[in-house]
């Protein structure tokens, strides 16, 4: 819904319950905030109507990150790039002058929210065969990217864009991790692959695709 729409249909709901209809306008006593809290909370269980577009219009983040490419998908690959299908970060995205107005909103949602990143703070990447997640961007082990934990070693690594199964193969019956550097390490910068290596020891392939899932609630 355009923001012009949602605000409209507030406006409306306000004189409604304020009677300041037919360009009169009464002086508003309560937050609309309030208004719209649950009636045990103090409020009139009035639907905040900016929060249901925020909601409908974050699906459509979601919906992209979900496996399959169906005809609505293919239509915007086409128009804004297959980097639509993979982003947790709209806070940083670019839009063409061209896009339509519902592909800005939802281009922006990370302006109206409390948190610029709310989606990438919301969801991991469940990993099966390690072909489309990200090994150093990604966030698929750990509380954070890896390039977050190990910034020197990704300003080394030659394999900034590479897949978790890129840098990964079966060798005497385990798996080995092998990676790339743009010069030779120094024994502080070694230890730090020794950290790295730790940390993956316990990781597991499987023969399902990887896959978006929700973090858990820390609330319950």
């Amino acid at each position: 819904m355009p923001v012009k729409v949602w605000k409209k249909v507030v406006r409306i709901q306000r004189e409604f319950l304020l009677g300041g209809g037919r360009g009169g306008k009464k002086i508003s006593w309560v937050r609309w905030s309030v208004v719209c809290q649950d009636k045990n909370k103090g409020g009139l269980g009035v639907r905040d109507i900016r929060l249901v577009n925020i909601s409908l219009s974050s699906k459509w983040h979601w919906r992209l990150l979900l496996p399959g490419i169906p005809l609505w998908k293919d239509v915007l690959v086409t128009k804004y790039g297959d980097q639509i299908l993979h982003t947790v970060y709209w806070s940083d995205c670019r839009i063409p002058s061209t896009a339509l107005n519902w592909w800005k909103d939802i281009c922006t949602l990370e302006k109206v929210v409390i948190s610029k990143n709310w989606l990438a703070e919301s969801v991991v990447r469940k990993l099966g065969n390690g072909n489309s997640t990200f090994f150093w961007s990604s966030l698929w082990i750990g509380e954070a990217p890896l390039l977050v934990v190990f910034p020197r070693l990704f300003s080394l690594s030659n394999q900034k864009n590479s897949f978790v199964k890129d840098l990964c193969e079966y060798v005497g019956e385990r798996w080995s991790w092998s990676f790339s550097w743009r010069k030779d390490l120094f024994r502080w910068e070694e230890d730090l692959v020794v950290q790295l290596r730790e940390l993956l020891e316990p990781v597991n392939f499987s023969l399902v695709e990887d896959s978006w899932i929700w973090r858990p609630d820390p609330d319950g």
